[in-house]
Formats: structure tokens, sequence, C-alpha cells
């Protein structure tokens, strides 16, 4: 089974692929994201089409909480759309990825590891889903 996981954000969407016959991630260059939802999930829809993707993992950036704040219902609006176009989604708690992603890429330029944390966090996100025994 091929899995995408996207870190979504207005301007940027974090991207990584997995095959669960590897069981690794890889992240991809972040796509731009547009600041419209719609517009973002057409996208992801056809990238996904693309690649022959099955499932599609979108992260959920929680609060300490355990709670869905404004960031979170964006994420969940932009997942929503992609099932609309047909696609098969889970939604994954992303809490700490992007903080580990930055850490990860500490050796990186600051301009450099801004352009790729997104899909660096989208891999650890995967890598993450892949290793819970729930996960195909």
């Amino acid at each position: 089974m091929k899995i995408l996981a996207v870190d979504y954000g207005s301007r940027r969407i974090g991207i990584a692929f997995a095959d669960t016959d590897l069981a690794i991630a890889f992240a991809r260059e972040p796509m731009a994201g547009s600041g419209e939802v719609v517009s973002d999930a057409r996208a992801i829809a056809q990238l996904a089409e693309e690649e022959e993707i099955d499932q599609i993992i979108v992260g959920l950036p929680l609060l300490e909480s355990g709670e869905e704040g404004t960031q979170a219902s964006i994420c969940r609006e932009f997942g929503d759309e992609l099932m609309k176009l047909g696609r098969s989604v889970k939604f994954v708690d992303e809490r700490y990825t992007s903080a580990a992603a930055e850490a990860a890429l500490a050796h990186l330029p600051g301009r450099k590891r801004r352009q790729v944390a997104d899909s660096e966090a989208a891999r650890i996100l995967l890598s993450e889903y892949l290793s819970q025994s729930d996960a195909p």
C-alpha cells in the first residue's frame, strides 16, 4: 500500500511518501500552498492520483490538551475536501513533529531548514504512523 502524509499549511504543504512493503518514509520537496483549502486539496488529490496513493495521512496539530484548535480545524477541513474528491484519509495527531523536524535539521542553514522542515515533519509523522501496530 502506498501512503502519502501531509503536513498542511497555507503557505507550504509538507509531503512524504511510504510504501508499507518497505516501511520507510521519504520526505519530498514541499508544495507551495495557495492559501485556499479547496485548491490545495485538489493539488494533493492530483498528486495522489499521479503517484497511485492508496491512503493519505493528514496531520492534526492538536493543542497540548489534545483538543483541536484553529489550525487543526483547518487541517480537518482540508482532509474533508480530500475525501470529497474520493481520497481515503486518516487524521493523525502531529503534535511535536515540527519540533522534531527542526531538531533533525538543525545542521542546515536557516533558509534551507525552513524550506524542508514541513516535509521532514510529514516524514516523521508517517514514520510514526508506520510504526504503530494498527497501521496497514
